[in-house]
């Protein structure tokens, strides 16, 4: 579908690619993955035509559609959601407008009118409303909104409609930029299903490691100007680097240990006449080992790793109380007569629907908005720190990045330990001098977040912490919040993110808050097991009240045997993909070993022991062979997925 061959592009001296070639597949489901600032959305820009390369091509197949959603941008149109969803694409359009006019002229017999038919029923035009509409309810739109114009909507929900276009739509490919970045978790969570089903294409730039895990197939790595593809999804990815990271680290050793023992025999033996032959042979064999050394690549999250934060104060039991306190918006209530409370040590996610109410909570704990009636009570010795990526006002914007960290530091904090932080969150070299008042939105939320780090506070609000993050940084965040001695209240759309490190869940809706003791799968699970109660359950009529019990069974029935086909099923898929795994696995070491032997087959060394040489050859052509056979089984593995039947 796309073909990528030899791209280079650069602004100014930073080098996003170099000589990049990589093909896009029918039915490849790709996460683009790699560093802030490595060139992902200007891949997505070159593919599209609207930035120049510096050189090479980039050829996409005759007819091929894409859609393309972008992180940021002004939705214009006139006309409604529903509308958009149904009549705004323009292949459409042409086509109904071209209809028309065969209608108008009494045209309709002619051939060209039953193409177009043809071509609206491939483009699925006469199923879209249906479609549109339960994917409009998916991304949390009501019934009502479906009649609005789009022009009324924020840019939030802008984004939204059209991230439901491109899912009515037919296109032969979809570019998707960050494409959860303004949705709530439950829109999320329904976007992954939808697209863990998707029988299209799609390449999707996301940093949320859990949602890359559940619907794509493959993995695109972007960083130092070059691209790696791996078969898989991201934590096959990340199993593959780390053999590949071990592999590389014995190699290292072998090598070391043997320039080691020539080094010796050289300082030996160089001063005696009967074995000068022998060690200017060994000094040989040091050169070419020097410019063919084995370099291992530096581990960008090593400090981190190692580093660990300061410790907080400790608060009372009870961190904050919310007792009968009542907010409003004009006329809109949002909450009444309410009571909440949070305790010392929970790390609570709170989760419900844009406009529920989460934000407004939020604010209220941290005390950034006035209550209209009721009690706001902290606990003893509670320290707020809140975060919000539209307040920028605990920032100096004459101070440099390092001078603004600098001054959140207890005192004694080294430099280094400081700049380890602020590299966790990209902000390396040269970036560390830049001015507050010149940075992006994006980098002062990230200041904003290493502040709370290097000297946190004992009770946390953070309010969608992981946007603008890449995933090392995210991995950085959550690794230290779950450190964190402290107490947590957020909101996140990061599935992975939420998983990792929420131990309670709050459920904000219509202006009350349920509380979940467990983790995020607990929550998943008891709104599962509700729901089918509420599928179960029937109004209070005067009717045969044997006949109610009689269905109600049948419904349990049906449902428990629902359940345990769909859990056949999860077994099934998960024997199967652990089959693939293993074969992955096994011909990525395949791989490894036809590198060593191909490159040793390089060395004239090896040629001047023909045995040796023809051993190895034959092993080239046995791995060769031996892979072809693995792809054929993965192959047809694959197709099994899903097709179990009970």
């Amino acid at each position: 579908m796309i073909t990528i061959s030899n791209l280079s592009k650069s602004y100014a001296k930073k080098v996003l690619f170099n000589n990049l070639s990589l093909t896009i597949n029918p039915g490849e489901k790709v996460g683009l993955i790699g560093p802030n600032g490595a060139g992902k959305t200007t891949l997505f820009s070159l593919i599209l035509g609207e930035t120049e390369s510096d050189s090479g091509n980039i050829q996409v197949n005759k007819n091929i559609r894409i859609g393309y959603l972008p992180q940021e941008s002004s939705f214009h149109s006139e006309r409604t959601v529903l509308s958009e969803l149904t009549e705004g694409d323009k292949t459409v359009m042409q086509l109904k407008k071209e209809m028309q006019e065969l209608e108008a002229n009494n045209a309709a017999g002619q051939d060209r009118y039953g193409e177009i038919l043809h071509n609206l029923e491939t483009l699925g035009y006469f199923e879209l409303e249906h479609k549109a509409k339960k994917i409009l309810m998916g991304l949390g739109f009501k019934e009502r909104d479906f009649h609005r114009p789009i022009n009324q909507l924020s840019g939030g929900w802008q984004m939204r409609t059209l991230l439901a276009k491109l899912l009515t739509f037919y296109y032969d490919i979809l570019l998707l930029d960050e494409p959860t970045n303004y949705l709530d978790l439950n829109a999320a969570l329904w976007l992954k299903d939808f697209l863990a089903q998707f029988d299209g294409t799609f390449i999707m730039i996301s940093h949320d490691k859990d949602f890359l895990n559940d619907v794509t197939n493959y993995t695109l790595i972007l960083e130092n100007g070059g691209i790696f593809k791996v078969k898989g999804n991201y934590q096959h990815y990340e199993q593959i680097k780390a053999e590949k990271q071990l592999h590389l680290e014995k190699q290292f050793k072998e090598q070391e240990k043997k320039r080691e023992q020539l080094e010796r025999f050289v300082a030996r033996f160089h001063a005696q006449p009967n074995k000068a032959a022998a060690v200017r042979a060994k000094r040989t064999v040091l050169e070419k080992m020097a410019k063919e050394k084995i370099v291992l690549p530096p581990d960008s999250r090593e400090s981190i790793r190692n580093f660990h934060f300061p410790p907080t104060t400790r608060s009372g039991y009870k961190v904050i109380s919310l007792e009968q306190i009542s907010k409003f918006y004009g006329e809109t209530v949002v909450y009444k007569d309410f009571d909440f409370q949070i305790i010392q040590g929970e790390k609570a996610v709170l989760v419900g629907e844009n406009g529920a109410g989460k934000s407004t909570l939020l604010k209220i704990m941290a005390g950034v908005i006035p209550i209209d009636s009721g009690s706001r009570i902290l606990g003893h010795n509670v320290e707020i720190g809140y975060f919000s990526q539209t307040r920028m006002d605990v920032l100096n914007p004459e101070n440099t990045v390092l001078r603004e960290a600098y001054s959140a530091a207890p005192g004694g904090m080294a430099e280094s330990t400081i700049r380890t932080i602020l590299g966790a969150f990209l902000f390396t070299g040269d970036d560390a001098q830049k001015r507050v008042k010149v940075l992006s939105g994006g980098e002062k939320s990230r200041l904003i977040l290493a502040k709370y780090l290097i000297n946190p506070p004992n009770f946390l609000l953070l309010d969608e912490p992981t946007t603008h993050l890449d995933v090392d940084a995210i991995e950085a965040l959550i690794r230290a919040l779950t450190e964190y001695a402290g107490t947590l209240v957020f909101i996140s759309h990061d599935i992975h993110f939420v998983r990792t490190l929420a131990n309670v869940v709050f459920e904000v809706k219509d202006g009350r808050v349920r509380k979940f003791s467990g983790n995020f799968d607990y929550y998943i699970d008891k709104q599962t097991q509700a729901e089918t109660i509420i599928l179960e359950s029937k109004p209070k009529v005067k009717i045969d009240h044997k006949k109610i019990d009689e269905e109600k069974q049948r419904a349990k029935e049906q449902e428990k045997l629902r359940r345990e086909e769909e859990r056949k099923r999860k077994v099934h898929n998960s024997q199967i993909r652990q089959q693939i795994n293993k074969l992955e696995k096994e011909k990525e070491k395949l791989k490894l070993e036809s590198y060593a032997k191909a490159r040793a087959l390089s060395s004239p060394h090896i040629y001047r022991e023909e045995e040796t040489a023809k051993s190895y050859g034959r092993r080239l052509k046995e791995i060769e062979s031996k892979i072809s056979e693995i792809d054929s089984e993965i192959k047809e593995l694959e197709t099994k997925l899903n097709l179990f039947i009970c």
